[in-house]
């Protein structure tokens, strides 16, 4: 289906003029050849070209004894936004009006030859489907059908055309405008519920979770339609119930796909075992980079309270309600009473040996530990286990740095991570020893 769909966009793109109705920078057509310099808009209704001896562009007005396959070249292709707005687009004359030069002027005979050779964006289908048997259809309309094919499949076995949707409509929803049109036509309620809630097969669970992630992502209109569904519950359980590394990956990127800057949603489902059920995956038989996709969401979590409260001092009624509502969730409260700071500690004991093997791990611990060390200091100030593990990942970083001199770029990242190292020790082990070495000499000067 991608591929087909390239195809078929490709085409339409090499054969697709643009419509402008700017005084500046606009191809002025005749009979004879000519250049298109670049950045130039191009009215409709021409023959073009790419010259092959020079590489340029080449357009000219089409003739009337111009054979088919000639005139077949010549269309206009709109996008979505072209369409909703045909209405604010200008006609004809108004557009060839603006076209610079005081003596240029189209004959009525001209214009009508014009006229007919502008098609428009449905005309453009039959003619792909006749004559190429290409039927080129929008993101909404492949939604749709993908959506009335879910509908009509049998759900009691594992069905690999279930699987090929699912992975299709992940494509499509990346783009926003695509992921809200799958919400408009209850894509959620439809594919996404059942097989998240219902679905016996984990590969197609898993599928349904990663697509339910892409929908909502960055996108507030998806979060809210997720969340009148209470999509956080179904998300919950799978999170406490599973096993499977690849399923609770997607369920993690799914439920921060639905809490992240949304405020209500973060207070109703981490305060309803969420963030327990999430700091479970740490004590799981799961891959490192899920427990570290875990540690991201929580960091993320925290950065943006943070935010939020530095803007506090913002006198408008929004900053207000929205530092309200972060009050609300509490993030802080929330990681202390599901006792974040000490399973922080035995992530760490438990990921010494994978840690030492991932440098982007490290660099995601650095700044989780940055961001929620003033939280923790007391316990892991205390923490011997903690200390030798950021000890041993320390020296880890400065054997590798000694290797990669001949890679500036890595040499430079892992020289930086090395630097993240020591300023975490030194934070919250080496001020604590300045402290005990200052009152020793203290006592010892008033003991002289």
């Amino acid at each position: 289906m991608k591929g087909g769909f390239f195809v078929i966009l490709c085409f339409c793109l090499a054969v697709s003029v643009t419509f402008c109705t700017e005084e500046n920078d606009t191809f002025v057509p005749t009979r004879e050849w000519q250049r298109i310099k670049e950045g130039q808009k191009v009215p409709p209704g021409l023959h073009y070209r790419i010259n092959l001896e020079t590489g340029e562009k080449e357009a000219k007005i089409l003739e009337q004894g111009e054979s088919e396959s000639h005139k077949s070249s010549l269309t206009v292709v709109e996008d979505e936004v072209g369409r909703d707005n045909a209405s604010e687009r200008p006609t004809h004359e108004e557009a060839l009006k603006n076209i610079p030069g005081d003596s240029f002027e189209y004959s009525p005979e001209e214009m009508k030859e014009i006229k007919s050779k502008f098609r428009t964006y449905e005309d453009i289908k039959h003619e792909l489907k006749d004559q190429l048997n290409l039927d080129v259809k929008t993101d909404s309309e492949i939604i749709t059908s993908f959506i009335k094919r879910y509908e009509g499949l049998k759900k009691d076995t594992v069905n690999p055309e279930v699987i090929k949707i699912l992975e299709e409509l992940e494509y499509l929803v990346h783009q926003i405008d695509n992921a809200n049109n799958f919400v408009n036509q209850n894509g959620i309620e439809k594919v996404i519920v059942p097989n998240i809630a219902n679905q016996t097969n984990s590969i197609i669970r898993t599928k349904a979770l990663q697509l339910l992630g892409a929908v909502m992502q960055n996108n507030p209109k998806a979060q809210i339609s997720a969340f009148e569904r209470n999509i956080g519950d179904h998300l919950t359980r799978l999170l406490a119930t599973s096993k499977l590394g690849d399923e609770l990956s997607a369920a993690t990127y799914a439920i921060g796909s639905l809490i992240r800057k949304f405020p209500l949603a973060q207070k109703e489902s981490l305060t309803k075992r969420g963030l327990s059920v999430l700091l479970d995956i740490w004590t799981k038989h799961v891959d490192l980079k899920v427990k570290i996709k875990v540690l991201i969401l929580i960091s993320d979590l925290v950065r943006e309270s943070h935010d939020v409260a530095s803007q506090q001092n913002e006198p408008s009624e929004k900053h207000v309600e929205k530092f309200n509502q972060y009050q609300r969730v509490n993030i802080e409260k929330l990681l202390n009473e599901y006792e974040f700071c000490p399973r922080f500690e035995q992530l760490m004991t438990s990921s010494k040996t994978d840690l030492t093997k991932c440098t982007e791990s490290m660099e995601r611990v650095i700044h989780s530990m940055q961001l929620t060390k003033y939280m923790c200091f007391e316990s892991w100030s205390r923490s011997a286990d903690l200390r030798h593990v950021l000890l041993v990942l320390k020296n880890r970083v400065t054997w590798l740095s000694s290797t990669e001199k001949k890679d500036p770029e890595n040499f430079e990242f892992l020289l930086e991570l090395e630097d993240g190292f020591h300023r975490l020790q030194h934070e919250l082990y080496m001020r604590e020893e300045d402290q005990q070495s200052s009152e020793s000499d203290k006592s010892r000067k008033d003991e002289l």
